[in-house]
């Protein structure tokens, strides 16, 4: 696997952040879902070639960047994040990538800062929401913080939300390790803020996809309960710019079931939007 350089962009908050192929020409930034991190972008970027430049971000409150009190966890407040990062790192309107909760912030950006995204892609997000999500989502903003007393406990209980997938164990192992922190007590514990569960999607997604004006690249796991065939049928009639990819034998965390497929699909997307720019 490619060895990304870890690094931390000062600021409030600060921010961590992984980078790949520095100085390549494509530029696209990576943000990954709720409870996860940008180590989750790994298999991903192994399966990209050295002509995209990778910067994969620990959203505010995730991995190893900073959490916010009082609590600010909005696409909006992500997408402030993002556009700081892209202005400090001197990117040229990279491509924006999202899984899930970054979707949602990939979505926030392109509305609120086009002219710094030369397109946009979400990775199986929820287009439409209901009261049944929101009420899932506030259970699980309402649950305790578990601390294991080592870390071979802490990866062994280790679970994806949803739990599906045929991932390697490996792959799995990694992420969990790379997802876990020391407390203060020397325990382990995940690494992000449980206020980050903000209760719902925090702006209405279908009516954002329609004020998207750059490329837009939906992407769907074929078995996906989250990103649902009717939401998307919608999305596509709401933005004359947007397309649809499905990634067989994928249900939500399509970074980790199907990264390969997942990593053809992005190239192709940022080859055709540098194509169209030349």
């Amino acid at each position: 696997m490619k060895a990304p350089k870890s690094r931390i962009s000062q600021g409030n908050p600060q921010l961590h952040y992984l980078e790949w192929n520095e100085g390549a020409e494509r530029e696209v930034v990576l943000l990954h879902g709720n409870a996860a991190n940008a180590w989750w972008w790994y298999p991903f970027a192994d399966a990209v070639g050295v002509g995209m430049r990778l910067v994969a971000i620990d959203l505010r409150g995730h991995g190893d960047s900073g959490w916010v009190r009082p609590p600010a966890y909005q696409p909006a407040d992500y997408a402030q994040d993002v556009r700081r990062l892209i202005l400090d790192l001197g990117l040229r309107a990279p491509v924006i990538v999202g899984h899930s909760m970054g979707g949602l912030v990939t979505i926030a950006f392109a509305c609120k800062y086009p002219q710094l995204a030369a397109g946009v892609a979400v990775v199986d997000v929820a287009i439409v929401s209901s009261e049944r999500r929101g009420r899932f989502v506030r259970r699980l903003r309402s649950l305790p913080t578990v601390n294991y007393p080592n870390l071979i406990t802490a990866k062994q209980r280790f679970r994806l939300i949803p739990h599906q997938g045929d991932i390697p164990h490996e792959r799995l192992a990694f992420i969990a390790e790379k997802s876990l922190g020391i407390t203060g007590d020397g325990l382990y514990s995940m690494k992000f803020d449980r206020e980050s569960f903000f209760g719902g999607d925090g702006l209405n997604v279908l009516d954002a996809i329609g004020l998207v004006k750059r490329p837009l690249l939906l992407v769907r796991g074929a078995l996906s309960s989250v990103m649902t065939k009717p939401a998307c049928a919608l999305a596509l009639e709401a933005n004359p710019l947007a397309r649809l990819v499905e990634t067989p034998q994928a249900h939500h965390h399509v970074l980790l079931e199907q990264p390969e497929h997942l990593a053809h699909a992005v190239e192709q997307f940022v080859d055709e939007i540098h194509q169209a720019g030349r």
